[in-house]
């Protein structure tokens, strides 16, 4: 269940691209909502939790799932929540063709679709459902359910 007051994770995540306060969590085309997010794996030599989870920890203590001083800090959970979370989002995919995905610098980059604006109005009892537009991530013919984002209309007719 959702706290009042909390944000949901595309607007929490847009925040943080603009505060500039996470290392390399930045946008490559902002017009285009074409982002950035160190993805360097725990593994690799250099790494450190103070400058490579910081965006996981401040997501687990934004959730409500870490509280520092109270919780041991689990940097492979935040970072496995924040991924599943992502992933889940209809209009967020990743662009593989354009993440790193090894090496020192490792990074992912992700597409924010246009938001989905529902609109509701009423004849009656009944809701006319439009589909006005489908939307994916990738390249065509790799449309998955979890890559395609429905942007819905409501609609009524007149009286």
């Amino acid at each position: 269940m959702q706290q009042s007051g909390r944000l949901r994770l595309r607007p929490w995540l847009e925040e943080q691209i603009q505060s500039g306060k996470y290392p390399g969590v930045s946008w490559l085309d902002q017009s285009a909502q074409v982002f950035q997010i160190p993805w360097k794996h725990a593994a690799r030599h250099g790494w450190s939790i103070d400058q490579d989870a910081t965006l996981f920890r401040s997501w687990a203590m934004h959730t409500g799932r870490y509280h520092p001083g109270k919780d041991k800090p689990d940097p492979k959970t935040w970072k496995a929540n924040f991924r599943c979370a992502l992933n889940s989002l209809p209009d967020i995919c990743e662009l593989r063709e354009h993440s790193r995905k090894r090496g020192s610098n490792a990074y992912r980059v992700y597409r924010m679709l246009p938001n989905m604006q529902t609109h509701r109005r009423r004849r009656g009892k009944t809701h006319i459902l439009v589909v006005v537009a489908v939307q994916g991530c990738g390249r065509p013919g790799q449309m998955t359910r979890s890559r395609l984002r429905l942007s819905l209309r409501y609609q009524s007719t007149a009286d």
